[in-house]
């Protein structure tokens, strides 16, 4: 079943049109370009194709599936997953870097705020990761 809201494209149309109205039956919709005046009425549903659904309200029925739940530690455990692989490739390649570095016979003031950036890269993240604990326990 069509919904309002619904962004769809009709037969041999490039343009992306939105439903703006679905008769009695739901066989039928009315179309519009958001911004524009363009507008298509009736429009046979076998005609269009669907880009994007909009989600059904949601009702306070308790037949109806509840919504999902937040999980906090998974949430954590994704976080924790691309700090580490952050912090990783980050290490690498700051040490490819160093060596680099010091093979140009750079000075050790530039091979030192490398070293600086990767200790200030590992604080950040772990201030971020315990802010969003804090937040997530709330």
């Amino acid at each position: 079943m069509p919904h309002v809201g619904d962004k769809v494209k009709p037969a041999r149309s490039e343009m992306v049109y939105e439903i703006s109205k679905v008769h009695v039956g739901g066989d039928e919709v009315d179309l519009h370009v958001p911004g524009t005046n363009l507008t298509r009425f009736r429009m046979p549903l076998e005609r269009i194709t669907f880009v994007e659904r909009k989600p059904p309200a949601r009702t306070s029925n308790p037949f109806t599936n509840p919504e999902p739940t937040f999980d906090a530690d998974e949430v954590l455990k994704r976080i924790r997953t691309v700090e580490h692989e952050n912090l990783k490739r980050l290490d690498d390649d700051i040490d490819i870097l160093k060596a680099y570095l010091k093979t140009q016979h750079a000075p050790q003031a530039a091979i030192e705020a490398l070293e600086g950036l990767t200790v200030e890269q590992h604080v950040s993240w772990k201030k971020a990761v315990t802010r969003i604990e804090k937040l997530l326990e709330e």
